[in-house]
């Protein structure tokens, strides 16, 4: 009784190590969502630097250069932020 037992107890230590390997990795979920954060972060970088050489070049006066900036805010964020 004691033998089946004990090669019961192996066998079911085997499984539970089983199932806790073949779970799926966590971090590669993680890691996409940190390349999608970086990407919006990026794409928002480059719009703000888009808007400030505009404004340099036409004077913070320049209605175009606020509609581009929102546009690049609303292309930003469809493509990148909201995945």
């Amino acid at each position: 009784m004691q033998r089946v037992l004990s090669s019961l107890s192996a066998a079911l230590f085997f499984v539970a190590v089983a199932l806790v390997l073949l779970q799926p990795y966590p971090t590669a979920r993680t890691a996409q969502a940190a390349d999608i954060n970086q990407k919006c972060e990026d794409c928002m970088v480059r719009n703000q630097a888009r808007f400030d050489q505009c404004t340099e070049v036409h004077g913070i006066n320049h209605i175009p250069c606020y509609d581009q900036f929102n546009e690049g805010v609303v292309i930003c964020f469809r493509n990148f932020c909201e995945q």
